[in-house]
């Protein structure tokens, strides 16, 4: 294969990959973004209110703030899971939160991660995940200083929703 086709074939992937991006329907909550408040406010309401998770009862903790990194790798995964229509922790091409954390190049100490499908407002993503008691646990955990979250709608229209918690490492 001559240089020219070799470039012409990496330029046509890159392009592909900008059109399926921009085809498919995502939420790229930004700092700026109204969607931030959408998912911040209800997560930093239960968390200065303190909450019950199952059987066990969460303490007021401080609240998060938003980071753009976060945001970042939690929109690579749900446009993956909604690219390839599944629903894990486990990205299609096998990698794992810490994985996709180290690529967006955030510094952790310690994450929880949700992911969810099916929801159409943030609002009811966030509300479900407060009503499960795994998840809230994780929303709850006042380690976590930081959070980004994003979701992605498959070609049938599904969403697929991912937040990501984290405390930073200093």
């Amino acid at each position: 294969m001559g240089m020219k086709t070799y470039v012409l074939i990496t330029i046509m992937v890159f392009l592909y990959g900008c059109v399926s991006f921009f085809n498919s329907s995502s939420g790229w909550f930004g700092k700026d973004s109204s969607l931030v408040k959408d998912i911040l406010e209800p997560i930093n309401a239960a968390r200065s209110k303190g909450m019950k998770c199952g059987s066990r009862y969460y303490k007021p903790a401080q609240t998060v703030v938003w980071n753009d990194k976060l945001g970042h790798a939690a929109l690579q995964h749900s446009l993956d899971m909604a690219e390839n229509g599944f629903l894990s922790h486990k990205g299609s091409d096998e990698s794992d939160p810490e994985e996709r954390l180290s690529k967006a190049g955030y510094r952790w100490v310690s994450y929880g991660e949700n992911v969810s499908q099916g929801y159409r407002a943030a609002k009811d993503v966030v509300k479900a995940w407060l009503n499960s008691e795994m998840h809230c646990k994780k929303i709850m955990n006042p380690e976590f200083k930081e959070v980004g979250a994003s979701y992605a709608k498959s070609t049938n229209g599904r969403s697929y929703w991912t937040l990501i918690l984290c405390s930073p490492k200093q």
